[in-house]
């Protein structure tokens, strides 16, 4: 990781102010800080898969439980009652991303769900040559996700480096950037690693050896596969194709599932803080 990222620099400074939060007063206090430092200290981990992000909502999600019980105590409500407006702020640029993402996983698999279609009724290149068209708009959405997602973490950081942020406080704080971490993986996942490059020169790149083979994901092999489908419309692609474009719609709709419950619980936390704000 590079001495420059935003979540080794917010890691460094939480040590730093850590004397502010009395850790040990409370067990919930102790497993929330755990949950976090584990969380904080993996998530610019590669994912290989897209499968694996479900599991890693899912420990998002578990961290988010603990928040629950965390901003139930009283001295915790005190510590975080000056910042109160920021927080809730920041939680609600965090849903309305995730539900930018939830959609976008929609078309995704709608998408793919209509090309499976077309695939099986043997139907002409135009089905093809349509998809991969939809495919560049989306590429381009997503990449204009991501570089906002850049920009809000690290606005994100910077607050955290305020003299006056309170140690609780900026780990809600980071809590909301190791989520905008997780979301920006998820988009340049979804996005393939030839996102800078046209689909012709992404299938030469896969093509070239098997090293570079396993760095492509799912998006970039079936994206690979049409062109190659476009350029020689052997029936065998179609067969292959069709088998990849299956088990990709239900790994979508198993990340469609965290996501959602990891949806559902940012609007109880943000909930929480409301309530904070209202006693």
């Amino acid at each position: 990781m590079a001495p420059s990222s935003p979540l080794r620099s917010k890691t460094t400074l939480k040590h730093a102010r850590s004397s502010s939060f009395p850790s040990t007063s409370h067990p919930i206090v102790f497993q929330f800080d755990e949950q976090l430092s584990r969380l904080t200290s993996s998530s610019e981990a590669t994912s290989s898969t897209l499968s694996s992000f479900t599991c890693r909502f899912g420990d998002l999600e578990n961290l988010l439980n603990y928040t629950e019980d965390l901003l139930q105590l009283p001295h915790v409500q005190q510590a975080i009652s000056l910042n109160i407006d920021e927080l809730l702020e920041g939680y609600l640029k965090v849903l309305d991303i995730c539900s930018t993402i939830k959609d976008l996983l929609s078309n995704e698999k709608q998408h793919r769900q209509d090309l499976l279609s077309a695939l099986r009724r043997r139907r002409n290149m135009d089905d093809i040559s349509g998809y991969l068209t939809s495919r560049r708009k989306s590429k381009k959405m997503i990449q204009k996700l991501v570089k906002n997602l850049k920009s809000m973490m690290k606005e994100n950081n910077l607050a955290s480096k305020k003299p006056e942020t309170s140690a609780i406080v900026g780990e809600l704080q980071d809590i909301q950037l190791v989520t905008l971490g997780l979301f920006k993986g998820l988009l340049s996942y979804v996005n393939g690693t030839g996102s800078q490059s046209s689909s012709w020169s992404l299938l030469s790149k896969i093509m070239l050896s098997k090293s570079e083979e396993v760095e492509a994901n799912e998006f970039d092999n079936v994206d690979a596969a049409l062109c190659s489908l476009l350029s020689h419309n052997k029936t065998s692609k179609y067969e292959e194709l069709t088998s990849q474009l299956r088990e990709m719609e239900v790994t979508i709709e198993v990340v469609e599932e965290g996501l959602e419950c990891f949806f559902r619980r940012l609007i109880k936390t943000r909930v929480s803080l409301l309530n904070v704000l209202n006693h």
